[in-house]
């Protein structure tokens, strides 16, 4: 069998044309919609994306809220703390000085006054009264009173480092009037 074919040359070559350029299109057309394809996905992931950004930005806007009133309430708790140890040192400090002078009291001889005293506070790192510096001025009528003052200072264990100054006497008609200073350190518990 012999083919004979009877179109001209330029109609096959049209043809021909024809179908690479219709195989040109579906390979085109493929090539777009794969690319379509892929790139509705990737605008897919993309909103997601956007969509969790959001929703994390809500999450934060939220715990930002919480963060701030917690920073706030911790200020607050510093600002209350440092009252209360102010309050504290107050109230341990306030009671410090009534306490000395009721153990003075009780130590010091009927037959003692005091004229002057002078005292000095020393704190510890706490900023509480830790020791109390007392220098006394005094007057008695009698030697064995301010041996018996110094003995109960002594023996009381409230006190230490105590030193007594000089004795000055002075006579009136029928006294002698004795007139000392003391030196001592009263410990705060």
């Amino acid at each position: 069998m012999v083919n004979i074919n009877l179109l001209p040359k330029e109609f096959i070559q049209q043809q021909k044309l024809r179908q690479y350029f219709k195989l040109a299109i579906f390979g085109t057309s493929i090539i777009v919609l794969i690319t379509l394809i892929i790139y509705i996905q990737q605008l897919s992931i993309v909103n997601e994306l956007n969509a969790t950004i959001l929703k994390l930005d809500e999450e934060i806007k939220k715990v930002q809220q919480t963060v701030d009133e917690v920073n706030r309430l911790k200020s607050v708790k510093s600002t209350l703390e440092s009252r209360k140890q102010l309050v504290e040192q107050l109230y341990k400090n306030s009671l410090v000085y009534p306490k000395f002078m009721v153990d003075l009291l009780k130590v010091l001889d009927e037959n003692v006054w005091i004229t002057s005293m002078r005292t000095t506070f020393e704190y510890d790192e706490n900023k509480f009264v830790s020791f109390i510096k007392v220098s006394l001025n005094c007057n008695s009528y009698d030697k064995i009173a301010i041996a018996n003052f110094v003995s109960n200072i002594e023996k009381s264990g409230k006190f230490k480092d105590v030193r007594l100054g000089t004795i000055n006497i002075s006579y009136s008609d029928k006294y002698a009037l004795h007139t000392f200073g003391i030196d001592m350190t009263y410990i705060v518990k």
